[in-house]
């Protein structure tokens, strides 16, 4: 049976919030939201590293790393249990869905999630442009919404929006039920751990740390390390980008075809918030 996970990469992530950003773009989130955070871990405020400068002639202690922090899609999600109105629910596939024509806005399942994943909608729906973005529709104002894994790109067989658009390839998106999976492989063999594993949500959201894994394999299911000339004959380059590419329309990635692209709007001037 299919249960869907990400594996994160802590070592590869640069903090660029590309993941952020595209997942507003993908899934039409409005200003003012965040489904996708990459939260720094260092100083109190973003890009502010921890430890010491350089003083005196002596060795500083600046450090600074990044903790990307979305919906954990629990096995055991205590937001789904909150529910009063069932409008949270967990699919066949393993990701924590919403319902926004049963959601009633009690905000329970907000109170509930220890990652501090969902938010909600005071207002209407804003976003730039104002017809807005991506390929869902925009959710009712006094409802809750969340990351989805992007079931709509999933449900096509292709991977969520912030994972083909990291640049680093930090992201890797799989079946953790399948043994030969690339996320499987990735658990077993570096080094991994889940947030708040002591609340026993049991997330299916891994971050490796410590060992730099081969990242987000382009070529096929398997790690890159275990591709043979058979696979990397199968690889792509990146096409030279078209006129709508280079005015902002998107851009292409490696060896991932154009259609399975996450959508990407067309913005003449302004950004988001």
């Amino acid at each position: 049976m299919t249960k869907y996970g990400l594996v994160i990469d802590q070592e590869r992530c640069i903090g660029c919030h590309a993941c952020a950003v595209t997942c507003k773009q993908e899934n039409n989130v409005p200003m003012g939201q965040y489904w996708n955070r990459v939260l720094t871990e260092g100083g109190d405020k973003i890009d502010t590293p921890a430890g010491t400068y350089p003083e005196h002639g002596e060795d500083g202690t600046l450090d600074m790393g990044y903790q990307p922090t979305a919906c954990q899609h629990c096995e055991n999600a205590p937001c789904v249990k909150v529910c009063p109105v069932n409008a949270t629910y967990t699919r066949d596939d393993g990701i924590v869905e919403i319902d926004y024509d049963k959601c009633i806005g009690c905000r329970y399942c907000m109170a509930a999630c220890p990652y501090n994943a969902r938010v909600f909608n005071w207002e209407e729906s804003k976003t730039i442009p104002e017809e807005g973005t991506g390929d869902v529709p925009a959710r009712p104002q006094g409802v809750v919404e969340k990351c989805t894994f992007c079931s709509h790109r999933v449900d096509e067989g292709l991977d969520p929006a912030c994972v083909v658009n990291c640049p680093a390839d930090a992201r890797i998106f799989g079946d953790l039920d399948n043994e030969e999976s690339t996320v499987s492989r990735y658990i077993k063999k570096y080094e991994t751990h889940r947030l708040l594993e002591d609340r026993g949500t049991d997330p299916k959201t891994y971050y490796i740390r410590g060992e730099m894994s081969p990242g987000r394999p382009q070529t096929s299911d398997k790690m890159e390390s275990e591709l043979d000339e058979e696979d990397l004959s199968t690889w792509t380059p990146p096409e030279e980008p078209s006129a709508d590419e280079s005015s902002g329309a998107g851009a292409s990635h490696g060896s991932v075809s154009a259609d399975a692209m996450p959508h990407v709007p067309v913005v003449n001037n302004g950004g988001d918030d």
